[in-house]
């Protein structure tokens, strides 16, 4: 029996050779000129399952619509005029469906400070924006005081005064 089982691994090995042999040799080079790991490893799989390696070349190409270079200056100017205007107005509100912009920050001089029941600030600013402080770090703030309101992380906001670095968290209330 054992000697009958010789022949047959042997001719099994030998199929399985052959077989292997049938696999592109060249395709297996280029593929090692991919540089992409994910595109080189889908080169291989592509070799190894007899598919051509050659991409169809349908590139579609987007057509922008031609827009004149004679567009009057003043609309342009009066348009960002407009969006300045708008910038600041919007400041905080984003979880609401009323702000579009995203800024960075404004800067903005106090109107009024009065405490909540808690001892959070509530500050008035002269543009129209009141601001609920968040937590319960201290500041000492004052009327006519300037102010800078940064975005934090987390959509969150910060309140300094102009030219110091100590902040509290805020949030838009109206």
């Amino acid at each position: 029996m054992k000697k009958q089982l010789i022949p047959f691994v042997a001719l099994l090995t030998i199929a399985g050779t052959a077989q292997a042999d049938e696999v592109n040799l060249q395709a297996l080079q280029a593929c090692t000129f991919v540089e992409n790991d994910f595109n080189r490893l889908l080169c291989y799989d592509n070799v190894m399952a007899g598919k051509s390696l050659s991409k169809p070349a349908t590139k579609k190409q987007i057509e922008q619509p031609v827009t004149s270079s004679a567009a009057p200056v003043a609309a342009a100017a009066a348009t960002s005029e407009q969006a300045l205007k708008t910038k600041n107005e919007d400041f905080g509100l984003e979880h609401k469906e009323v702000a579009k912009k995203n800024d960075d920050e404004i800067t903005a001089v106090v109107k009024s400070v009065r405490k909540a029941p808690y001892g959070e600030l509530i500050i008035e600013l002269e543009n129209g924006q009141q601001w609920r402080q968040v937590g319960s770090d201290r500041m000492k703030l004052e009327v006519s005081d300037k102010v800078i309101i940064e975005r934090g992380v987390f959509n969150s906001f910060l309140l300094r005064i102009e030219g110091q670095n100590r902040s509290i968290r805020v949030k838009r209330t109206d």
